[in-house]
């Protein structure tokens, strides 16, 4: 009876692992389609209007806030999907290595993790640089919307403010999210 408990949970947990593995996907493509669909947006209306000017720049503000936002949610999205991920590979790990300690002792040539004790936050996962990136790209919009609010409001721009604002922004996403996966991680 418990092997069929075990048997059908593993099962389970590798439905739910495939599923947070395809949705992080997901959540990436979306930040994608939205950021490069917002700056071509940008391009033609900057082509548009043949020039720049405070109605472009405004548009550029209100576009660029609206993205900034959108990743900033979907940078959340993809940080909880990260925990669910390795919660449901921790739990296949775990069902994996009691299977093979009880029900399969003669096979010795396992292949697969077994380990249960990994981290959320992993530097050198493939979540994490896109983690990164999309950080990145949240920061990105941030700055131009300071670039573009700077012109609206005193018609000169300083693109060390930008600079800054996108650093502070990504370094801010980068913490708070890495804060939260370290103090999520055992619980």
């Amino acid at each position: 009876m418990p092997s069929e408990f075990l048997y059908k949970e593993y099962q389970l947990c590798f439905e739910q692992l495939r599923y947070y593995d395809t949705r992080h996907s997901d959540l990436l493509k979306y930040s994608f389609t939205l950021t490069t669909s917002i700056a071509t947006a940008q391009f033609a209306v900057y082509k548009v209007l043949g020039a720049t000017s405070s109605g472009f720049y405004a548009s550029q503000v209100f576009l660029s806030l609206i993205v900034f936002v959108a990743t900033l949610l979907l940078f959340l999205g993809m940080l909880q999907n990260r925990l669910y991920f390795v919660l449901v590979a921790r739990q296949i790990n775990a069902i994996r290595k009691y299977m093979l300690a009880t029900e399969a002792e003669s096979f010795k040539d396992n292949q697969l993790y077994t380990s249960t004790n990994f981290t959320v936050l992993k530097i050198s996962s493939i979540h994490t640089f896109q983690l990164f990136g999309t950080a990145l790209i949240s920061s990105l919009f941030a700055g131009s919307a300071v670039y573009g609010l700077e012109i609206v409001l005193s018609s000169r721009v300083s693109a060390g403010l930008s600079g800054l604002v996108i650093f502070i922004v990504v370094v801010a996403e980068l913490t708070g999210g890495f804060l939260y996966l370290k103090a999520t991680d055992k619980k």
